[in-house]
């Protein structure tokens, strides 16, 4: 009498659909995460143009009174409105 032994070789294909939809949670779950990096880093950039861009402003301004009352000379102002326009 010959015996029969089925052995099990590989995967069923329930055990691979359970791997696929925790994988698919997974990366459900990263990319929100990075989403959310995303929109905090692009609104910190935004704060820090703001504030360059204010300080900028008030060199400016600061260097139009000095002009306006006959301190200083306009290079600076010139330099910075330059250096202003080539970084946007």
């Amino acid at each position: 009498m010959k015996r029969i032994c089925k052995s099990k070789i590989g995967f069923s294909l329930l055990e691979i659909i359970i791997v696929v939809a925790i994988i698919a949670i997974l990366a459900g779950v990263m990319v929100m995460s990075i989403g959310t990096y995303i929109n905090n880093a692009k609104a910190k950039s935004d704060v820090a143009e703001q504030s360059r861009r204010s300080a900028v402003t008030n060199i400016l301004s600061s260097e139009a009174r000095m002009n306006e009352l006959g301190f200083g000379n306009s290079t600076n102002a010139r330099y910075v409105t330059q250096s202003m326009s080539t970084s946007v």
